[in-house]
């Protein structure tokens, strides 16, 4: 079972409102994303958004990456901080079901939204915005059968365009990232020189990977440090912990699209990695992190009352978003479009629609994301009692290694 700590949490919820910010700016205002590709809504502040360090306000990607250091890290520091093998078989026991259930909530959400109308604002929402990042979106015909299918397995198992709510894409590389730090904490935890294996596994990522997968090795890497007996990489100089806060966040501002002639992020534009804003927003995300589990200061800040309670509804908020955007939001949008002005328009319609995610979110964490962590617990209980994993603290490293390979396989 992942342990609670408040300021991670913290941080996962201002990620959750990020990547809401984003969806905002994709939906109605790409230029503040994409820049000059798209038509400008605001004037120069779209370009000076898109291309400069402010863009953190709604850099989604950068707190995608966020979300996926902290799973590594949450999923098993408790393991390394017990050596408690039983940890590990919880997490990866629970852990599908936990996450399951409220995707499957909100698809069927989608699919009676959807049945009943209300998302076509979002279609003529971003004819008038122009933009193109989901403007194929809700143009397929809803069918249950599918959605099903799309909760059960294509979410977890294929991955991809989950087109009953886009934001689903990153719900594959969730579980298999957390299957992927749980096998690995077992099989290298306990080894005098796993450093040597951690680091195989950072570059084997990197360079034949590519992925989104470094993250969770990276965090689990950090859970492993910061949970010795002798922690090693724990500092209080306040001049290297805010050099690399300000690098982190530099390299989690790496813009969305491809680099021609912004002379503030060119030099990091190369032909090493294949994807570089990945993996420039997976290192910003990590140094950030790292920043805040060695900063006090940071710490009290993220544990505050707002970031707390962001954290605890965040999975709800990032799952929920999108619907309300592609509903309420355009709604909005389209009634004040013709009597305001654009920004104005665009302003009034993210504000409210706020107050309303917010409230949602609450909702939907109380009765459907609480519900989900009861049933993975009931479930795994049930596993126990039964015995069916009797043989599990038994595990040979040749069973673990091979569980490895198998999930590399599934990233290809």
């Amino acid at each position: 079972m992942a342990e609670k700590i408040n300021y991670l949490d913290g941080l996962r919820g201002i990620a959750a409102i990020n990547v809401m910010m984003f969806h905002f700016f994709t939906s109605l205002a790409p230029a503040m994303v994409y820049g000059n590709n798209y038509p400008s809504h605001f004037g120069d502040l779209d370009y000076l958004f898109s291309t400069t360090p402010l863009r953190l306000i709604a850099a989604g990607g950068f707190s995608v990456c966020i979300f996926f250091v902290l799973s590594g890290y949450v999923l098993t520091q408790k393991y390394f901080k017990t050596r408690n093998r039983n940890v590990i078989i919880s997490g990866a026991m629970r852990r599908y079901i936990r996450l399951f259930v409220p995707v499957f909530v909100i698809i069927m959400l989608s699919f009676l939204l959807f049945s009943a109308g209300l998302f076509h604002y979002y279609i003529e929402a971003v004819t008038i915005s122009a933009s193109s990042n989901y403007h194929n979106h809700w143009t397929f015909t809803p069918n249950i059968v599918d959605a099903v299918k799309q909760a059960a397995w294509s979410s977890f198992f294929v991955g991809g365009d989950i087109y009953y709510d886009p934001v689903l894409w990153t719900m594959k590389i969730e579980f298999f990232g957390s299957m992927l730090v749980f096998t690995m904490a077992l099989l290298f935890g306990s080894m005098r020189n796993r450093g040597v294996c951690y680091l195989a596994s950072v570059v084997i990522a990197v360079i034949f990977l590519n992925s989104y997968y470094l993250a969770f090795i990276i965090g689990m890497i950090l859970a492993d440090m910061f949970n010795n007996k002798t922690p090693i990489f724990k500092t209080s100089n306040k001049i290297i912990l805010s050099i690399m806060l300000v690098s982190g966040l530099f390299l989690g501002s790496y813009p969305e699209t491809p680099l021609t002639n912004n002379p503030l992020y060119s030099f990091l534009d190369n032909s090493f990695f294949q994807i570089p804003k990945t993996i420039y927003h997976i290192i910003g995300a990590s140094m950030v992190i790292y920043v805040l589990l060695n900063s006090q200061r940071l710490q009290n800040m993220f544990s505050s009352r707002v970031p707390v309670f962001l954290g605890k509804i965040s999975y709800s908020l990032y799952l929920i978003h999108f619907l309300v955007i592609s509903s309420f939001t355009c709604a909005l949008f389209l009634v004040l479009y013709p009597m305001l002005p654009y920004e104005l328009a665009f302003l009034i319609s993210c504000f409210l629609s706020v107050l309303l995610i917010i409230p949602l979110s609450y909702l939907f964490y109380k009765y459907v994301d609480m519900a989900g962590v009861k049933l993975s617990k009931i479930f795994y209980n049930w596993v126990i009692n039964s015995g069916i994993l009797n043989g599990a603290r038994n595990i040979k490293q040749e069973t673990l290694m091979g569980a490895i390979f198998t999930i590399y396989n599934k990233f290809k």
